[in-house]
């Protein structure tokens, strides 16, 4: 006989009132409130204790095997809730000794009533919703002044919120709900970044090509109508997955460096720290700055420029350039500049809004992973795919306040995070149509909230 499934509401009930859970309780006389153990996969003290609410709903359920993945009974358990209408109260999944989280019933619904709602009797697993989520904080700021700090010479879009909820793969650190508060200092190597949920790497993850997201196989051949659909959404899935590794987002990066518009240097670098870029003509490929673990990239010398005053300029600006850091530090893409020279950034080389955009010298958050799930969502949905590359200028304002065109900057740096370049080229392949299934736009949405 086929194994029936029971109804949440009841079940759950059921097995806070057993106490054989640990951690699983109610927390309130009114029996509305209820705590489960939150323990992330990777904290040393982990064990098999913190998975069993999960595991025992996976059995039941049929939404998971018992010798499965604990990070999927965890989405599955997680999604459940979320489907019937469970609020998170309280997330304290940072709790350094005991790791949890406070669930509300549903207000439509008691759990010590003796009769089941309409609801319940026929509950069956539904999908996840999507919940709303809290603003994001602005990170870019823009300067009074323009060329360098110490020298005045010289000439004069970003994703929204992000795709809530993507649960592919080991179970990530979940960002908080609207109530959140924030537990853990946020940094990006020694510095704080306000507002963020960061994992800083170190140097032991630049190791060359280490993990890092690759090109996805074709579909199958022969697959039409739904088949090719299907197929290419497990690949979607497949290739999203090993861009999240649930503490941080992956990628290689793509350097291309343009003179007044002619491209001077096209290398790809694979190092999910990040990169270093520079200005040392002997720089040797394929360094790694130590303290940083970020690959250094050194912009090409202009003595090779036929325009002499083209070239001067140029190397002025170089000589006084430090060095620009774009890296990765949990699910935010961050930038940071150090020297005399200004550099400014957009998410486009034809930005027209004519308000430029500061890196600063501190480290500051760019882009963010959930926000390129969000653009994906939107795009299956008809609107423009995200953005995959950030654009930067040496020396001169960006976007250029009286519009003055890319390719008429004398240094510009365009930095494709490739495994988002990846992504929207899977999409645009196979079209928006052939992405737009209820298990990829739930995963996207589970995926945005673990980021």
């Amino acid at each position: 006989m086929a194994h029936s499934r029971p109804l949440l509401m009841p079940w759950l009930k059921d097995q806070i009132n057993s106490q054989q859970y640990p951690g699983v309780a109610w927390t309130n006389l009114e029996q509305t409130e209820f705590s489960i153990p939150w323990k992330h996969a990777l904290r040393q003290d982990s064990s098999d204790t913190d998975i069993l609410i999960f595991r025992a709903w996976a059995e039941v359920s049929g939404n998971g095997r018992a010798h499965g993945d604990p990070s999927v009974w965890k989405r599955n358990f997680r999604s459940a809730l979320r489907a019937k209408g469970f609020k998170m109260v309280s997330d304290c999944k940072n709790d350094s000794a005991n790791p949890h989280k406070i669930f509300r019933w549903p207000e439509s619904t008691s759990p010590t009533a003796n009769s089941l709602s309409p609801d319940q009797m026929f509950e069956d697993f539904p999908l996840p919703t999507q919940e709303s989520e809290p603003n994001l904080v602005e990170y870019v700021y823009v300067p009074q002044d323009v060329f360098t700090d110490a020298d005045q010479a010289g000439s004069r879009d970003i994703l929204q919120k992000c795709l809530e909820g993507l649960n592919i793969g080991p179970e990530p650190e979940e960002p908080p709900p609207e109530q959140q508060r924030l537990v853990e200092a946020d940094v990006i190597g020694a510095h704080v970044l306000r507002g963020q949920q960061q994992y800083p790497v170190g140097a032991g993850a630049a190791v060359h090509g280490a993990g890092l997201l690759g090109q996805p196989a074709p579909p199958v051949e022969g697959a039409v109508g739904g088949a090719y659909d299907q197929e290419r959404t497990e690949q979607f899935l497949h290739t999203i997955n090993q861009s999240n590794d649930g503490n941080h987002f992956k990628t290689g990066f793509g350097i291309k460096v343009y003179y007044r518009g002619k491209l001077v240097l096209d290398q790809q670098i694979q190092n999910e720290s990040g990169v270093r870029i520079v200005y040392r003509p002997n720089l040797v490929d394929c360094a790694v700055d130590a303290n940083s673990g970020l690959s250094l990239v050194s912009l090409p010398n202009p003595q090779n420029m036929t325009d002499q005053t083209q070239a001067s300029l140029t190397q002025k600006i170089l000589d006084s350039l430090g060095w620009l850091d774009v890296g990765v530090s949990g699910h935010v893409v961050y930038g940071q500049r150090h020297g005399e020279i200004k550099a400014y950034w957009s998410f486009s080389n034809f930005d027209q809004s004519g308000e430029p955009q500061e890196v600063s010298k501190e480290p500051q958050a760019l882009y963010m992973f959930k926000d390129f799930l969000k653009g994906m969502l939107d795009f299956i949905h008809g609107k423009e795919k995200p953005p995959c590359s950030l654009f930067f200028c040496l020396g001169e304002k960006w976007p250029d306040p009286v519009n003055k065109p890319w390719h008429k900057k004398l240094v510009t740096v365009e930095v494709v995070l490739t495994s988002m370049e990846i992504l929207n080229n899977l999409a645009v392949e196979g079209g928006a149509s052939s992405l737009q299934s209820v298990e990829l736009q739930m995963s996207l949405e589970e995926m945005m909230e673990m980021s």
